[in-house]
């Protein structure tokens, strides 16, 4: 009976050490990580750097993943544990984005810029790890041309940009699929006769499935929001 006990013993302090082990990074690193929007089918960090900023160990999930890039930044140095991997993230630009297949994640990073660094997580609960084959990136566009284009198609997800004129309410095409809006500049979503703001501080809206909508540009500035169509049901 004593060797049960301890042998139990012995399990839970393994159990409780991999938990400890496991570093959520909004709970370890609150400043650099904040979770703006979750549900079933997303989870979506804000995350920001500042100059010359390190940010130590943390975990990240598996799950298939979208990089939006909020801002024009320096490179970022990642350490990747336990291979003690070292890669460094080249300069981004407002509007361009990476889609990554997912894996699971453990690392520390240092902004090596004299600039911030703020970009947003997408982590796609519902696509399957191993369902998106390669890596894309999305480049920045060069100019804001008014209209609707599909940047990035798979059977699992679509990605476009939208770009509406001020003064303009431009409808988005009608999808049975909910999506993640995201705005690079004042915005807001137009539905069923009402508005509703991007918020400053994260720049992301939900837009469920089935729901006519439009976006309109709160500035003399056109309007340029990212759409992440997500799996259907």
């Amino acid at each position: 009976m004593r060797r049960v006990l301890l042998q139990a013993a012995v399990l839970g302090i393994g159990l409780g050490s991999a938990q400890m082990l496991a570093q959520d990074p909004t709970v370890a690193f609150p400043n650099n990580y904040r979770k703006v929007l979750e549900n079933a089918d997303v989870v979506v960090l804000r995350v920001h750097y500042g100059p010359h900023e390190s940010v130590g160990v943390h975990d990240h999930s598996d799950h298939p993943t979208v990089y939006v890039y909020l801002d024009d930044s320096g490179p970022v140095r990642f350490v990747h544990e336990p291979e003690n991997v070292i890669l460094t993230r080249p300069p981004t630009h407002t509007g361009a984005y990476r889609v990554s297949p997912g894996r699971r994640e453990r690392h520390s990073l240092v902004n090596l810029s004299d600039k911030p660094s703020d970009y947003l997580r997408v982590e796609l609960k519902k696509i399957p790890l191993g369902a998106l084959k390669q890596e894309f990136r999305g480049s920045a566009p060069t100019a804001l041309v008014q209209g609707t284009k599909v940047e990035y198609e798979v059977p699992q997800l679509q990605i476009e940009r939208v770009v509406c004129e001020a003064g303009s309410t431009c409808a988005l095409a009608a999808d049975s699929s909910p999506s993640v809006l995201v705005a690079f500049s004042p915005a807001e979503l137009v539905e069923k006769r009402r508005a509703k703001v991007f918020p400053e501080d994260s720049s992301v809206l939900w837009l469920p499935g089935g729901e006519n909508a439009g976006v309109r540009a709160r500035s003399d500035a056109p309007a340029q929001v990212l759409r992440i169509v997500l799996p259907g049901e």
